[in-house]
């Protein structure tokens, strides 16, 4: 299996398929239904579990293709073998979209949002991209600062019934903010690297969702004020 994607800008999980360009060919021989199934699995957790910009194109595509010329007994869903091929084609395609968010225009950092115990899975989601998607975050990534209250803002806008008392904000493994109050912390450094990972404790359910996004840098604005 081998998979290509396009995408550094305008990239935002808007639409069904991808936000982006991609294409994945495998010699695999595999039932068109089968196929497409295993696709709509696998760009569920990649590619619309990313965001550079919040900002979407009209031409967004993903597509698999398969030959058939490994000459293997055609998989068929809920098969073994298409146990086999869902875990290869969703490791490619998470790869690809990584890939898209640490290339992404002007990028200085590689942030993976995880939403943990919300109410539901479709909650963890629009409150993982509310932080995301939120520029005043994505600035304070940009400048290493450990604002939490900027990631607080963010899930508030969403409309949740979010519990206060009970959430959780950690940055790099660090609590930053821990049921209700915000957490004295030491570590002034800890985002000064490339990756930086943000975890969402809510407490609440069993809901979860991790997304991928990067910051907001100089290098992002002056990519896009140059078209003309």
């Amino acid at each position: 299996m081998c998979g290509i994607a396009k995408g550094a800008g305008m990239i935002a999980p808007r639409m069904r398929l991808a936000t982006m360009l991609s294409f994945i060919v495998t010699d695999a021989a595999i039932a068109q239904g089968t196929l497409r199934k295993a696709l709509a699995d696998a760009v569920a957790r990649s590619f619309n579990a990313i965001t550079v910009d919040g900002c979407m194109s009209t031409n967004d595509t993903v597509v698999a293709l398969a030959n058939g010329l490994a000459a293997n007994k055609t998989i068929v869903a809920g098969s073994r073998d298409y146990g086999i091929f869902l875990k290869v084609l969703r490791e490619v395609c998470v790869a690809l979209a990584r890939m898209i968010v640490r290339d992404a225009e002007g990028a200085t950092k590689f942030i993976a949002i995880n939403v943990r115990r919300a109410v539901s899975d479709n909650e963890a989601e629009a409150l993982a991209f509310a932080v995301a998607n939120s520029a005043l975050f994505k600035c304070a990534m940009f400048g290493s600062d450990p604002n939490w209250g900027r990631i607080a803002a963010a899930l508030g806008a969403v409309g949740a019934r979010l519990d206060w008392q009970k959430m959780t904000i950690a940055l790099n493994g660090v609590f930053v903010f821990r049921r209700g109050r915000p957490v004295v912390f030491k570590k002034r450094g800890m985002l000064r690297g490339r990756d930086i990972d943000v975890t969402i404790d809510l407490a609440q359910g069993r809901g979860g969702k991790r997304v991928w996004t990067s910051d907001l840098s100089y290098g992002y604005v002056r990519i896009n004020a140059a078209y003309n």
